[in-house]
């Protein structure tokens, strides 16, 4: 994978990459052991694999966990897929396949956990809603290029001196897109927390989203929901694709990719 060398030795060039794998990994780990998962099947979804660095420690994880591991990796790039399916291939991973593709083209019909890092502004709500649709058990979340909610954005007046500032709406869009988000996850049925993935230093799109399933829901908690309404009005926004997905109530159109 290009980590490290012909000895198992990090190349100085990829350590910050690296560092960012065994922190990922980390955070699934703990996850992981919050969650119900039957006869040690785990099966995943990674959603814009890319390069595949993340989905293949996962897989290797998995399988040193003694978990059975199904693994799949979506990809929009064809050369990525072909390179890591001859990678998966060659290292006898088999139950770990990618899919050309985007979210909208991949429809799996069951899932444990759904991972999307860095999928480019709505395909983190269409990945999100395929999460909650198929009663994921855990859903990783890394959004990025938050589009959506910035021209919608009515700036309340005692916020109107702060927001006029273009760096401020932009950082306001995204953390109002991020909360509905997480809000919405909560109402449906998910443990939800929002925290810096890795450091800055190491990329700038370091905010995750984790949310694990609860185990006695039932049915959308009404308060959060109306934490929603109350948000959406004090910022004048219409639109949010997730609440638009969960409602039913999407109009189909072209969505984002991984950037």
């Amino acid at each position: 994978m290009g980590i490290s060398d012909a000895k198992a030795q990090i190349i100085p060039s990829m350590a910050r990459k690296w560092k960012q794998i065994n922190k990922f990994i980390e955070i699934f780990s703990g996850a992981l052991a919050q969650i119900k998962i039957s006869e040690n099947t785990v099966r995943v979804v990674d959603f814009g694999s890319g390069k595949g660095y993340l989905t293949f420690a996962l897989y290797d994880y998995l399988q040193k966990q003694q978990f059975l591991p199904f693994v799949t990796g979506v990809e929009l790039n064809p050369k990525m897929v072909e390179f890591c399916q001859s990678v998966a291939s060659a290292s006898d991973f088999q139950q770990l396949d990618f899919f050309q593709g985007d979210v909208r083209t991949y429809q799996p019909e069951h899932l444990d956990v759904m991972i999307a890092l860095h999928a480019c502004d709505v395909a983190t709500d269409f990945a999100i809603h395929t999460g909650i649709r198929l009663n994921a058990q855990m859903i990783m979340c890394a959004p990025c290029c938050h589009k959506e909610l910035r021209p919608q954005l009515q700036s309340p007046s005692v916020l109107q001196p702060m927001l006029q500032f273009g760096i401020h709406a932009g950082q306001q869009a995204e953390m109002l897109t991020d909360t509905i988000r997480a809000l919405l996850l909560k109402a449906y049925g998910y443990d939800t927390k929002v925290f810096e993935f890795v450091a800055l230093e190491h990329t700038s799109k370091n905010k995750m989203i984790l949310a694990t399933k609860r185990q006695n829901w039932s049915e959308p908690d009404q308060a959060v929901l109306a934490q929603i309404r109350d948000l959406k009005t004090m910022y004048g926004i219409q639109k949010h694709s997730l609440e638009l997905l969960l409602n039913d109530q999407w109009d189909q159109q072209g969505i984002g990719s991984k950037c």
